[in-house]
């Protein structure tokens, strides 16, 4: 195989890796529409966050928290209405690098 056209196939798989990698995106979300969390993984590098308690709500809070190798990153709670917030995402591979989501309720009205 010629130079050139190895190279251009090269460029081509690195440049559609990072296109499809970029365009991908993770979401979860938990409980119900008064109190819950949320956490959505943009690009594969940023995390964003959200919590609610609203009024009709059976609790007094909900919170959200990411976590990396035991380390809290962000922690936030929502009293009577929504916050949010973003992490960066650690590139490395391994455990320890792993960005987690945790969320709870606090105690019953």
């Amino acid at each position: 195989m010629k130079k050139k056209t190895r190279q251009f196939i090269c460029s081509m798989l690195v440049v559609g890796t990072i296109g499809l990698g970029a365009s991908t995106a993770d979401a979860a979300s938990f409980g119900n529409s008064s109190s819950g969390a949320s956490s959505v993984e943009s690009f594969q590098i940023k995390y964003n966050g959200a919590a609610w308690n609203y009024s009709n709500s059976a609790y007094k809070s909900t919170s959200f928290k990411y976590t990396r190798n035991g380390r809290t990153l962000l922690s936030k709670t929502a009293y009577t209405s929504k916050v949010t917030g973003s992490v960066w995402d650690d590139l490395r591979w391994g455990d320890k690098y792993t960005t987690k989501f945790t969320w709870s309720r606090g105690a019953k009205k």
